[in-house]
Formats: C-alpha cells, structure tokens, sequence
C-alpha cells in the first residue's frame, strides 16, 4: 500500500508516527456556513479530543447569509456560493430559527429578519466561541481522497489550494465533515422551446433586486419559499407576473393583485409560453426557482455518492455515509427548521466520533436507509421529496437527540411553526408581519405589527 501512495503522493504526505491516530482526532470540515460553523462549535468544546480546521473557499464565514451582488462567479472565478437576494427576510421567525445556545440579541425585534441580521448573528457566534483560529479563509477544497491502511482504518488525504499564495498543500485527516451546502447550483429542468425565449432567463440563485423586473411580464417556474417570496416581492414592479407550477392546488390566498396562479409551462414559442392547462401568457422575463442540486466537486470517485433525483445516498440518518462511516454530512434535510437542527446533528456527529454513539455495521446502516427509502416510497413520496421532511422532521430531531443523548426541540418550536404555516397560508403577504414571543418550552404569545 506505501509503493502505491508514494505514486500519487510526495512522502511528506505518508503517514507517519505522530500522523497516525493518537490522543485527538483530526478532523476537517469543509464549508463555513451555519453548518459548519456549528459543528466546529461543538468540536472546540472538546480541545482535548479534537483537533480540525474549517476550510472555507470565500474570505468571509456565513455561507449563504453572505449577499453579494456578484450572481455567477466571484473575483477569483470561483461559482458564487450565495443565493440571497437583496430584500430577503426570513421564512422562520428568530426566535425558533436561532442557535439553542446562543439566542439573537435583539428579542424584542421583528420576529422575520433580514438576511444581514443573520448574518451579523453568524459573525457574533464565530467570535463568541473563538472559532477564527480554527477558520482557513479563501481556501478552497480541491480534492477530498480516502485511503485504507494497514489497521483497517480509512483516512482522509484533503488537497487545498491557498487562493491568496496559491499554494497547494494536503493533509492527513481521521474524518471529514461536508458542510458546503445546497443553495449554489441551481436545478434548471429543460423545457421544449427554452431556447427560442428571447428574454433573460435565470434562476432564483441569481435573483438580487427587483428593480430590474419594474413593468415586464414576468413568468415565475416554482411556488415552493423561494418562487411564492420572489413573485410577491416582484409585484411591486412588474406589471404582470405568472406563477406557473404543477401543485394541485391553484388557490393560493391572498396574492397580490398582479400575481396569477397558472400550470406548468408545457413549452414555449418565443415570448409566449403555453402551459399544461392549455392557457397561453406573453413573457418578457423568466425566473426558475425549482431548487437546487447536491453537489461535491471535491469527493473522491473512490467514494461512492448517488444524488439522482436529490436523494444523497447511501447516507444513514441523512447523517453518515453507510460505506465509510467517517465521512459525514451535515444539512441535508430540507423543509426543516435549519439551525436548531444543526446543533442535535453536530452532537450526534461529535458523539460518533468520539465514540460515545456506537454506530450499526455499514451493512446494517445500510439496509436501513434502504428500509425507509422502501417506505417512504410506498406511502407515494416522490424520490425527489425524499429529502424534504416537512411534517417527518419532529421524530427525525427525536431520533437523533435520543441517540446522542442530547435535548431535542421543545414542544414551543413545532406549536411556533404551525402557527406560521397557517399564518403563511391564510395571507402570504402579511404573515412575516407576526412577532414572537417564547414563554416557555411549551407556550408563547403572538402579536400583529404593521409594518414589521
């Protein structure tokens, strides 16, 4: 196995003594987003243990909370990580959405916050807990590489290139932690006669401001958060928006006047689209928010990873990947409440690792998230959906905490987030107009300020 490295690696990579595994394991974490800044959190509580470092490609933390108005690629050439627009409040209120252990300093604000408000928040946790020092900046993860040795004990070989000296360099790791997120590469279905559109098309990853919409036709493909946001922010400046998408339900309430419901697009003919209900609109404009890929450039194709249809598989409790169980995930379930879940998986994840949390063979890890995949199918969720826990995530926080022996969510979080939902659904304009108040881990009040 020595001759073999030594083929693809300098010597200075080889393991030796003092990089074999001893008293703290070393971990990498590749994304400085809310994710990874949380699991690193949890990692530097535990100094003794543990000895990581957090590469982050971009020379600022917060992930997808950092607005830029770059759309494409940044001043490096590197593909814009960040899909926040300019405008952008939250869908969840603060005082759900915050870390546990660390909660937003202003409690008596707007419950709905700005992006810059998070993102301010992020900067506040990453000082708090002295993160910084841990935090490789503008370094980018070129490649990601297991190796098997004597032991039986599978490493980790990660190559990162230093975007201000260009260097090159690869360390030896004993687990990798995949932070980098899913709100980057935009998922763009083709569409019969895209190309005959003589308009700017983009997706909801390059949308910033809407200013640029002011009296065009707009079509709007997707009303999942991001489709239902945008068309509401854009009717204060187009003159017609249609937002096309093929949920059964073509009564949404309480959109603004200019915003008509329509089917999906079955094919377009120039400027004028012709969706599946027959009904044809001219459209000058043409926005996709229809979601985002799974991907991670950087993994070695030694390493085997399915995200056909937006399922990353074989991963077990969206956590773990069945094959090489040190090799983590962390953020892969959508429709869920973000932050707080990243604080129950970064335990869980710290758990594993220092063996406090034994986990089943890679077989049996395995034939489980088969099992549930089985099951969930069944029960006619799509594969693509899969990944969207919506009403399943209360027991996956549950599942995970009891096992990592770990507080899940209270009681309040779940109550908070019906009340939005039906808040959401009865008037999707006004219903970030609600502000929070948490009483307890059951209970909270409500009140209704205009503007907020």
């Amino acid at each position: 196995m020595g001759g073999a490295l030594s083929a693809i690696y300098p010597s200075q990579f080889l393991p030796s003594r003092r990089d074999m595994p001893g008293s703290k394991t070393r971990v990498a974490i590749i994304g400085g987003g809310v994710s990874g800044l949380i699991v690193a959190k949890h990692l530097a509580t535990n100094p003794e243990t543990f000895d990581f470092t957090l590469f982050e490609q971009t020379d600022q933390v917060g992930g997808t909370w950092v607005y830029t108005d770059e759309t494409d690629f940044d001043s490096r050439g590197l593909p814009v990580h960040s899909s926040m627009y300019k405008n952008l409040r939250t869908n969840v209120p603060k005082e759900i959405m915050q870390i546990p252990d660390f909660p937003f300093q202003d409690q008596d604000g707007p419950s709905f916050v700005h992006h810059s408000v998070v993102r301010n928040y992020l900067l506040s946790y990453t000082e708090h807990f002295n993160l910084f020092p841990h935090i490789k900046l503008n370094t980018v993860v070129k490649n990601v590489e297991p190796e098997g040795f004597p032991s039986g004990q599978t490493m980790w070989l990660v190559t990162s290139e230093d975007l201000e000296t260009n260097v090159v360099t690869t360390r030896i790791f004993d687990a990798v932690i995949l932070c980098n997120g899913h709100y980057t590469v935009g998922d763009v279905p083709h569409i019969p006669g895209i190309e005959t559109f003589p308009g700017r098309s983009i997706h909801s990853h390059q949308y910033r401001k809407p200013e640029t919409y002011a009296n065009k036709k707009v079509c709007i493909l997707g009303a999942s958060w991001s489709g239902v946001d945008i068309a509401c922010e854009l009717s204060k400046y187009a003159e017609k928006i249609y937002l096309s998408h093929n949920l059964e339900d073509l009564k949404m309430k309480k959109l603004p006047e200019n915003v008509q419901e329509v089917a999906g697009i079955d094919r377009i003919h120039g400027n004028t689209f012709v969706f599946k209900s027959g009904a044809t609109a001219v459209v000058e404009e043409f926005v996709y928010c229809t979601g985002y890929q799974f991907t991670f450039p950087f993994l070695s194709k030694k390493v085997f990873i399915s995200t056909k249809d937006n399922l990353v598989e074989p991963v077990y409790k969206y956590l773990v990947h069945t094959d090489v169980p040190n090799l983590f995930f962390m953020g892969l379930p959508g429709l869920a409440v973000p932050f707080p879940m990243f604080h129950i998986q970064a335990q869980y994840i710290v758990k594993v690792m220092d063996g406090r949390v034994k986990l089943p063979s890679s077989s049996e890890m395995r034939e489980d998230f088969q099992r549930e995949k089985r099951k969930l199918l069944q029960e006619g969720i799509p594969l693509r959906h899969i990944i969207k826990l919506k009403d399943r995530q209360w027991a996956y926080y549950d599942d995970i905490a009891t096992i990592a022996g770990v507080p899940s969510f209270p009681p309040v979080i779940k109550e908070i987030m019906d009340h939005v939902t039906e808040m959401r659904n009865q008037d999707l304009i006004t219903y970030k107009n609600y502000r929070y108040h948490v009483v307890d881990s059951e209970n909270f009040t409500v009140d209704y300020c205009k503007p907020c």
